[in-house]
């Protein structure tokens, strides 16, 4: 059990430091390489925050953990819609920019409800399905970016100045390194997830749905809580809409393709309870253009309650 609980925790730090690593090293080599910007922000910055998710759902279905890698990608959604805007609404009660509301939010409610169609029958065909709408909303979002001129985090910024602190080399070895050490803290997160369930008799997609999960989702969090302390509580917004679009779409098809299979009922239903929260989510930012504290504190609640529903 202490070695399961070791490895879990090692993977969890891991996850947190190499991810941070990758995303600004990747982000830092393409500017140098004069990469538009728009790539850079939708797709390199969005693939990193994601990487966590992915490996570690990827890893798990190709070991034969269907449960811990279909919780893990459910978990993640749920995580950042009630933990991640959940503590963002509680410290700022943030404002909802417009655009975020007319374009990635639809494309994030679209995206979890048809994860939550596909789960019912977890087939590669349906993780085609969901990797052609993967495809078909990157096509819009970069579309739609084209002529913005997205800001990079201040630590991209600052990996990136014009004083050459920073040479080329140096920021591929960082994302190299940051790749690395993302790989092998979810490979150490999933086999001590595992290890755990056995040693415990807990169901594994329980363990995915939350300590996984919750690995995986802590770069959204910390991003998240950085965010709002800079007073940008909509960029911790934007980045739990774009996590939540990648999962559903991008993981949950690369997830079925590696491992289809029967997915557990308790699985399913939570993936229909995150599309429900999601909509009440959409609902209240359309409403009142905010999140406020008290509604943070539900969402909070939300997700502790969804727990004796997936472990039923």
């Amino acid at each position: 059990m202490s070695g399961a609980l070791l490895a879990a925790a090692v993977g969890f730090a891991l996850l947190v430091v190499a991810s941070g690593r990758l995303v600004k090293g990747a982000a830092g080599l393409a500017v140098h390489l004069k990469v538009p910007a728009v790539v850079v922000g939708a797709v390199i910055i969005g693939f990193g925050t994601s990487a966590p998710e992915l490996l570690a759902s990827a890893l798990a279905a190709a070991d034969g953990a269907r449960g811990i890698a279909v919780g893990n990608i459910v978990g993640s959604n749920l995580a950042n819609m009630t933990l991640v805007l959940g503590i963002v609404a509680v410290l700022a009660a943030p404002a909802v920019a417009g655009g975020v509301l007319r374009r990635e939010l639809p494309l994030m409610l679209a995206g979890m409800g048809a994860l939550a169609i596909c789960l019912s029958r977890f087939s590669r065909w349906s993780a085609l399905v969901l990797l052609a709408c993967f495809s078909a909303v990157g096509v819009v979002t970069l579309r739609g970016a084209q002529g913005s001129d997205p800001q990079l985090p201040d630590d991209v910024k600052e990996d990136t100045s014009e004083d050459g602190r920073r040479s080329p080399r140096r920021l591929a070895f960082q994302a190299a390194g940051g790749l690395l050490g993302t790989i092998v803290g979810a490979q150490l997160l999933v086999s001590g997830a595992r290890s755990l369930a056995d040693q415990a008799g807990l169901d594994e997609g329980l363990v995915g749905f939350t300590l996984v999960a919750l690995g995986t989702s802590l770069p959204e969090v910390v991003t998240g809580i950085q965010a709002t302390r800079r007073g940008d509580p909509d960029l911790a917004i934007g980045n739990v809409v774009g996590s939540n679009i990648f999962n559903s779409l991008a993981i949950g098809g690369i997830t079925g393709l590696i491992g289809p299979g029967r997915v557990p009922q308790g699985l399913v239903a939570a993936a229909w309870i995150g599309v429900a929260v999601a909509l009440a989510v959409a609902i209240l930012m359309i409403t009142s253009r905010r999140l406020t504290r008290w509604e943070g504190v539900l969402l909070v609640g939300a997700y502790l309650a969804t727990i004796p529903i997936v472990a039923s």
